[in-house]
């Protein structure tokens, strides 16, 4: 049965602003932290994708920031995908400050599979396979986006 991805991050001195929390930029890096440790419980790690000629790129990130976290903090991150269509996935992501459960940011993420040569392309049946163990359906959307 397809479940909810997650993993830990402890923040580091070096990734807070000089406010004292996590700057803005680094929550994406979490994020991609997230989905390959994903991706990597799924039975794909990043490395089998690569030896197999594909990769897979962000084609957009889109991220609302809830509330601070600071250094030595001890950060819950939940990953899923949402939707399948040829080359794209989607997904939702979420972060959480363990001391309180408080949630700190979420992340709706579309990934690309492409070709070596940088060329979308379908994901390949038995990769598609492998992510559907943390494809959740029936997931609402976290991030309430606006389309232009």
């Amino acid at each position: 049965m397809p479940a909810k991805a997650h993993c830990q991050i402890t923040v580091r001195h070096y990734e807070c602003d000089p406010l004292g929390h996590v700057n803005h930029a680094m929550y994406v890096h979490y994020f991609e932290v997230g989905r390959l440790t994903a991706m990597a419980d799924a039975g794909l790690p990043f490395g089998a994708i690569l030896k197999q000629g594909y990769t897979v790129v962000a084609v957009d990130i889109y991220v609302q920031y809830k509330a601070p976290a600071f250094a030595d903090d001890v950060l819950d991150m939940e990953s899923y995908i949402t939707d399948f269509h040829g080359a794209l996935m989607t997904w939702q992501q979420t972060i959480h400050r363990r001391t309180d459960s408080v949630l700190a940011a979420v992340a709706e993420v579309n990934g690309a599979f492409t070709r070596a040569d940088g060329r979308p392309t379908r994901i390949p049946p038995a990769m598609r396979t492998l992510l559907e163990a943390v494809y959740v359906s029936d997931a609402v959307p976290l991030v309430p986006r606006q389309r232009r």
